[in-house]
């Protein structure tokens, strides 16, 4: 069997949306494998939806007729389709493999993380990025650009929790978390636990790479990374290909790179999914591998008292684009809204044991991306309290769906 005879397509993205009130599908690769997005119509995608290695040309043929009996298709029009997802590698063939694995060979070999970014979400020169990033902090629901000031006994802050929602969108939101980060906390590391969007296996996906962005590169603290590994007895970067082009590390350090005044570090951690780790009422930090991960990590933080945890999370995703039967009306809104306050204020009271009992039933069913960074965060440091600094929902008309995000402040208790 060929792979034009019989066609499979590898994992996509697929998100549906109306223009000019005709339907058509958004795709997309979410490893960014593929040369560029496609969009179809609703007729084209069914043909592809049979892109399963197992039919062939002649039945999907068949089917389309029997779904579409007033339209003629051509085995020559499949194989154009067929064809134009070859080209940009979304069928998971032997050419498609070889492009991938040349692809994490480089990646691989580079001890650097380009910015992947830059010259979409925020600007790839480096005096208009600066320019840039001043701007959010004045844009009208921004809070202002941040002025050192005396602590004069405030309260340690321990961490932030920030979007990592596309700069063009929630920019604004990011500079309520920064603002009294630098105006308050004089650190040089910071330990920034993301998601892992893009795939890996691992609760913990670090790396030893450094970051580059326009303002220059940013250093990973590789001492820590390898320090934490010889407490926990494992690789930690063993999957660091997920970190290719994960933007929720990367959004974070234009902000730090504007608002530090000396050099600093990184220890970038993405983290995985903790659905796996709530069946049967057991407590995730029960399981083996997550209680040697967090024991391991703790005992390497002891030797770093100052560092700061940026928490780079969203919040809900719901709506037709991210699977739900129902599209995002005022109602709906509103529901997320209250939802997400009744999140926060488990989160201010920095009470690790409702925020997991909220997790199964409440969280993970809206798709709450911060759960395990912010389950991470609770249990390795104790005895703070939250500050919710801003709010706000991302309403995307074209799929009638929505995300939530917001930003806090974590500080110690007096």
């Amino acid at each position: 069997m060929d792979d034009y005879n019989y066609p499979e397509l590898r994992y996509i993205d697929v998100i549906p949306f109306v223009r000019e009130g005709k339907r058509y599908i958004y795709i997309r690769d979410p490893l960014e494998i593929a040369s560029s997005p496609l969009i179809m119509s609703h007729m084209e995608f069914f043909i592809v939806t049979h892109f399963d290695g197992l039919h062939s040309l002649e039945e999907i043929q068949s089917l389309f007729h029997k779904q579409f009996p007033q339209v003629r298709l051509t085995q020559t029009r499949i194989r154009e389709i067929i064809e134009m997802l070859d080209e940009s590698y979304y069928l998971a063939n032997e050419r498609y493999h070889q492009h991938s694995e040349a692809l994490m060979a480089e990646y691989r070999e580079s001890t650097v993380r380009p910015a992947w970014h830059a010259g979409s979400a925020y600007a790839e020169d480096a005096a208009e990025l600066k320019e840039q990033i001043a701007g959010f902090y004045q844009l009208p629901s921004g809070a202002g650009l941040p002025e050192k000031k005396q602590l004069n006994g405030q309260t340690k802050i321990r961490g932030i929790l920030t979007p990592h929602i596309d700069l063009r969108v929630g920019a604004a939101s990011y500079t309520h978390a920064y603002k009294p980060l630098f105006e308050e906390h004089d650190t040089d590391l910071f330990i920034i636990l993301g998601i892992a969007h893009y795939g890996g296996g691992g609760f913990f996906i670090a790396t030893e790479k450094d970051f580059e962005t326009p303002l220059g590169l940013v250093e990973t603290d590789r001492t820590f990374i390898r320090t934490w590994e010889k407490h926990a007895g494992e690789k930690l970067t063993r999957e660091d290909w997920a970190h290719r082009i994960e933007h929720s590390i990367e959004f974070q350090l234009p902000f730090l790179q504007h608002g530090m005044n000396k050099p600093f570090k990184i220890v970038p951690i993405l983290c995985g999914a903790m659905d796996p780790y709530l069946a049967n009422g057991r407590k995730p930090e029960t399981y083996p591998n997550i209680s040697r991960l967090l024991s391991s990590l703790k005992k390497t933080l002891a030797n770093y008292p100052n560092a700061v945890f940026i928490l780079s999370v969203d919040l809900a995703h719901v709506g037709p684009k991210f699977g739900d039967s129902f599209p995002i009306d005022k109602a709906k809104a509103q529901e997320m809204h209250d939802a997400d306050h009744r999140m926060f204020d488990t989160l201010k009271q920095y009470d690790a044991e409702a925020f997991l009992e909220i997790m199964p039933g409440d969280l993970i069913p809206r798709r709450v991306d911060a759960c395990s960074a912010v389950f991470t965060f609770m249990h390795l440091i104790e005895n703070c309290h939250g500050e919710l600094v801003n709010y706000d929902q991302n309403f995307q008309e074209d799929t009638q769906s929505m995300v939530t995000y917001g930003s806090m402040v974590f500080r110690e208790n007096k």
